[in-house]
């Protein structure tokens, strides 16, 4: 079966931006620690996964449509149209892409209010029955999306973290189909939702595993015996479903490239983070 990689780039761009141990300078010493963090990763993982199709999907300038479900919707993440090159990850992103096109890569940036995970979800419901799939990210709202066919690679080096199934219910307590309302009751805090108050994870699981999904829940609140957790969840019922809302991706998004045009041939020789920097003259 062939293997499709799809990658969250703005995700690994501000992976490397942030964890690389060092600041890097190219030409006129302009920082590149984390398109040569990039670059490095993506080609470990390539050589790793040894994938038939790529695609790399980065969030457009656009925003969110989310937003508008709610305005606490990623209102903790930085803005970063004033700061300063060197403390910008978005101030290599240029030079990334360029290297991506250097090495026959396609990336994609979204628009229309879509994020990169909307598309990912959608290269996942169009192709998971005819291609094994590996996400790149280290955003868990991705567990949703795995079965079978779909895994999550977690990038951290020796470290790598690959989510199948089996580990989702491991790690969580839940199926990964069940993730998505996993997530609506104990909230996410990278994305500024707040959970039901006094539903954490245990709480969580327990219930999704008695009853099934948030709306199954809700339904069978009467049934709940904990007065506590009962009385929470009749609280909180507009917050979880708009929770659900945000975090559950449908996969109904056009898709930018047909998987004919996302064809990958690993060049070893080409494929090689100083040849890339040096061929684009990006040091």
């Amino acid at each position: 079966m062939e293997r499709l990689l799809l990658v969250d780039g703005h995700n690994l761009l501000f992976q490397m931006f942030y964890g690389m141990p060092a600041k890097i300078l190219g030409r006129d010493n302009k920082p590149i620690h984390a398109i040569v963090g990039f670059l490095g990763a993506l080609l470990k993982i390539i050589k790793n996964i040894e994938p038939s199709n790529i695609v790399v999907i980065f969030d457009g300038e656009s925003g969110s449509n989310r937003a508008e479900i709610n305005p606490e919707y990623k209102a903790n993440r930085t803005d970063y149209t004033d700061i300063e090159e060197i403390d910008n990850p978005f101030s290599q992103l240029e030079d990334i892409m360029k290297s991506l096109e250097y090495i026959n890569i396609r990336y994609f940036e979204t628009i229309n209010g879509f994020e990169a995970d909307d598309v990912i979800a959608s290269y996942v419901k169009m192709y998971r029955e005819k291609m094994k799939i590996f996400i790149v990210s280290n955003d868990t709202d991705f567990l949703q999306l795995i079965d079978k066919n779909v895994s999550l690679y977690v990038y951290r080096g020796k470290n790598t973290v690959i989510y199948d199934e089996e580990k989702v219910f491991e790690r969580y307590g839940v199926k990964s189909a069940m993730f998505a309302d996993y997530k609506a009751l104990v909230g996410d805090k990278s994305d500024n939702l707040k959970g039901v108050p006094k539903v954490g994870p245990k709480t969580a699981a327990k219930l999704i595993n008695q009853y099934g999904g948030v709306h199954n829940i809700l339904e069978n609140l009467t049934n709940i015996q904990l007065p506590s957790i009962k009385a929470t969840l009749n609280e909180n019922i507009a917050r979880a479903k708009v929770n659900l809302d945000l975090i559950k991706l449908t996969g109904n998004v056009p898709l930018p490239f047909l998987i004919d045009d996302t064809i990958y041939n690993y060049n070893n020789e080409k494929s090689a983070t100083m040849k890339i920097l040096k061929d684009t003259g990006i040091v």
